[in-house]
């Protein structure tokens, strides 16, 4: 059976992402800070036994190095890990002047070294063939950077973009693709209300994207429906 690990799990688009493979029939560890919580969040949980609850928070080396290996010895490996895990300090309106620096860390321990750690301690489980998602957006594009909203936010994601290129070009002659995806705008708590998208619909797209995704498209920016020249760098 297809194994795949989702971080941020527990809501949004995590949360949609674990129902869309759980729906495709996929063995998904489901990882979050509180999985007791999460179980009134996931509903799938009570008709699927292909769904595991692994306890994880992606800033603490000692809690991610525990679900790794509370997932190694669940499974022989992983096909897909699924970097989604995010935070947004920042409203996103707010003058360099008005930025607590605070901000800028919090966005890059949780969007940029906690992806690295992820990696760094689920490598072992992924071998030729698998894949890496790390899901960006399109305000970590430099080039169509015009404005002065989402400091931390979105410089955190560009570096996000240059993590996953950097590891792409590493793992590439082990067969491992690597690939940064926007999900879109989304109607969740980070995205907001007026987002176009619901979460079940980009996680659909999502996962068609994640599941197809070759070897010549690593190391790309991506939108969620596998277009990479709509994400310039």
């Amino acid at each position: 059976m297809e194994t795949v690990l989702i971080t941020g799990a527990s809501r949004g688009i995590g949360k949609a992402l674990t129902e869309e493979f759980l729906s495709q029939g996929w063995r998904v560890f489901a990882a979050m800070r509180n999985p007791k919580k999460a179980e009134f969040l996931l509903p799938s949980k009570e008709t699927s036994s292909f769904l595991e609850l692994i306890q994880l928070d992606v800033t603490s080396d000692d809690s991610v190095a525990a679900a790794a290996e509370s997932v190694r010895k669940a499974t022989g490996q992983l096909h897909i890990l699924v970097n989604n895990a995010a935070v947004k300090p920042e409203e996103g309106e707010e003058r360099l002047a008005d930025m607590k620096l605070e901000w800028f860390q919090q966005a890059f321990e949780t969007n940029v070294v906690a992806v690295a750690r992820m990696i760094q301690q689920f490598r072992s489980l992924l071998v030729s063939g698998s894949c890496i998602a790390n899901i960006s957006s399109l305000l970590a594009s430099i080039s169509s950077k015009n404005d002065f909203g989402y400091y931390a936010y979105g410089v955190s994601k560009a570096a996000l973009n240059m993590l996953t290129r950097t590891v792409a070009a590493e793992f590439a002659p082990d067969g491992i693709a690597v690939a940064a995806i926007s999900p879109g705008w989304v109607r969740t708590e980070m995205g907001g209300t007026n987002a176009p998208l619901s979460p079940k619909e980009s996680a659909q797209n999502l996962f068609r994207m994640i599941t197809n995704l070759k070897m010549d498209q690593s190391g790309l920016f991506m939108g969620r429906e596998g277009s990479s020249s709509e994400y310039p760098w």
